[in-house]
């Protein structure tokens, strides 16, 4: 499993996760759809490296983060949200105890991260312009959508385009938006 200065993957999703309204966009659509933010942020690297993605690529992926997603990373999720809700969660040691599962979810999803990394070690995908980039993020995430469902209304399009701005910082949310369609 490639570790962390191997991974590339990660590098860019703490990154991305990191600029204005990224991290609530993921949140919102892991919430509402039941997304994993790991596979959202996957489409746009492999985009920034000129890979596209396939319905093929997702089932294998599926295939080889699905049980960790579902049986650790899901359920760490679950413990530090019950522990926010409890009514004594301000106190010293439900905050201890919530921030102790909040690392352990964020190494779960490291974990992950390493292994989706893993998954595209040696691919090569083609040189192309940071528009074209987008373009290719933006297809990637049109056919994750398609694998997943698809989604509601228009404020999921919207964090879709926040999503896809954030890795292309330089994109307009005119271009994000239309790059989506």
């Amino acid at each position: 499993m490639a570790t962390d200065s191997e991974n590339s993957f990660w590098d860019f999703s703490l990154a991305v996760y990191h600029r204005p309204g990224v991290a609530e966009a993921c949140l919102a659509l892991q919430d509402r759809h039941g997304l994993d933010v790991n596979l959202l942020l996957l489409c746009c690297w492999n985009g920034s490296e000129g890979r596209r993605l396939d319905a093929e690529d997702f089932a294998r992926l599926g295939e080889s983060v699905g049980g960790w997603q579902d049986s650790v990373v899901g359920p760490l999720r679950g413990v530090r949200r019950w522990l926010k809700d409890l009514p004594d969660a301000a106190s010293p040691q439900f905050d201890a105890l919530r921030q102790a599962v909040k690392d352990c979810e964020l190494e779960a999803e490291r974990i992950e991260q390493a292994m989706l990394h893993d998954a595209f070690a040696g691919i090569s995908g083609e040189s192309s312009l940071p528009a074209d980039q987008a373009a290719c993020a933006a297809a990637n995430l049109t056919v994750y959508l398609e694998v997943a469902g698809p989604l509601a209304d228009l404020a999921d399009r919207t964090n879709l385009e926040t999503v896809l701005r954030g890795a292309f910082d330089t994109l307009t949310p005119q271009a994000a938006e239309h790059l989506l369609r």
